[in-house]
């Protein structure tokens, strides 16, 4: 009993520091950017991010220190650094500031997180966490489904905020079944995340995630009858519903848009390249604060960037674009090279996360995507894979008691979910 209170609490300080980051990373006004004014929800958000790393901060103190590389700090200061110099002299440095600062408190409180307790420990908390907003969210918002696509009610997240918190739910249910595991309980969180991403009409998402899956099939030795015959009726049903129903034609047309919403996006992108007004902007960019840009030639004069790499551009220039290129790569070379029981989780994430960043804001924001993407780099750099080995080991002294991750009573692990192959 003693030995178990201890995770018990372990366990739940890490989700309540998990919801509180998400919580405080998702949209709680629809439609509307941070312009540097410090009203009510700005406050709020600060607040729950700070006490998320008091928390992180504490929970870390109070155990063995578990061996994580920094070399993703340094990188993230160097892009952080950029924009806030950039913002200073483009006459953005209080909006800019306080989002960069933001930023910075919500790497600090993961690197925290993942110092005081195993990889898939800290991985499954940001899951969970990830599913309970969205949840509620997407139960507040079904009314919205009668109009095209799924919103969010309570927070109001957009369906590209909700598909990625579904996204992230579904990465991990396919991560547990490539290690082996198979049962319909297990299964049905996925199903539901997958419909939520089908409701919410995020094209790029579904796509990235369908990528994502298949990367992490590879890692598949020795299938389970289960999980075949699971396999093949799903994709049975689907080839059958895309020929004989016109179901997937019209979520690729989203009620006839088509192509339109990706034109647009264009728009906004020809405009970055032609921004900054002055070579100080173009290299060090206008701060993390610039959202919006201004288009010409259209019925419309200002327009969201809408790509995390186009904003990037603009946000921290162009010697922040190129370090943060450096950054997901350097990242993709580390999650090649983690252990086989990690690998399929952090090869699927990277591929989700960074794919949808081509078309979607917000991977070096404040946002849920930058919590995984953090998290990620954290873990894939050389100084924490030694320690993903001695966690991926049964007998190691350092790896969790019991199971070696804390599940839910309806996704009971098996005791050797993360040592099938220790290599």
């Amino acid at each position: 009993m003693t030995s178990a209170a201890p995770s018990r609490n372990g366990a739940a300080v890490r989700l309540v520091v998990a919801l509180l980051l998400v919580a405080c990373t998702v949209g709680w006004r629809r439609g509307q950017y941070f312009a540097g004014s410090l009203d009510p929800v700005v406050v709020a958000k600060g607040a729950l991010s700070g006490l998320a790393l008091a928390l992180a901060f504490f929970f870390a103190q109070s155990g063995p220190r578990r061996r994580l590389g920094t070399g993703s700090v340094w990188v993230l200061a160097v892009v952080l650094g950029s924009s806030v110099f950039g913002a200073l002299v483009h006459g953005q440095f209080m909006a800019s500031g306080l989002v960069a600062v933001r930023v910075a408190v919500l790497a600090a409180a993961v690197f925290f997180m993942l110092r005081g307790s195993s990889a898939v420990e800290v991985i499954w908390s940001l899951t969970l966490a990830c599913g309970i907003v969205g949840a509620v969210a997407a139960v507040t918002g079904l009314p919205t489904a009668s109009t095209g696509r799924l919103q969010g009610g309570v927070p109001p997240l957009s369906p590209n905020e909700l598909a990625l918190l579904a996204g992230i739910v579904v990465v991990y249910v396919v991560w547990r079944m490539v290690l082996g595991e198979f049962s319909w309980r297990l299964a049905a969180p996925g199903v539901i995340a997958l419909g939520v991403i089908w409701l919410s009409g995020s094209r790029t998402a579904l796509l990235m995630l369908v990528a994502a899956m298949a990367v992490m099939a590879l890692h598949i030795r020795r299938p389970r009858p289960g999980m075949v015959v699971g396999a093949l009726m799903v994709a049975c049903l689907s080839t059958i519903a895309a020929l004989t129903t016109g179901v997937f034609s019209g979520f690729l047309e989203r009620n006839g848009t088509g192509a339109s919403t990706l034109d647009s996006r264009f728009i906004a992108w020809n405009a970055a390249f032609s921004w900054a007004d002055s070579v100080w902007v173009q290299i060090f960019g206008g701060g993390l604060s610039v959202k919006i840009i201004q288009v010409k030639g259209q019925w419309w004069n200002q327009q969201p960037l809408d790509s995390s790499w186009i904003s990037l551009l603009v946000q921290a220039g162009a010697l922040g674009f190129v370090v943060a290129i450096g950054w997901v790569l350097w990242v993709l070379r580390g999650v090649l090279r983690a252990p086989r029981a990690h690998r399929s989780l952090f090869l699927g994430l990277w591929v989700f996360l960074v794919g949808r960043s081509l078309v979607e804001s917000g991977l070096f924001d404040a946002t849920p995507a930058f919590l995984g993407l953090f998290a990620l780099s954290l873990l894939a750099e050389g100084g924490t894979r030694a320690r993903l080995r001695q966690e991926a080991r049964p007998s190691a002294g350092t790896a969790p008691a019991g199971p070696g991750v804390p599940m839910p009573p309806t996704l009971t692990p098996q005791p050797t979910l993360v040592v099938r192959d220790p290599s």
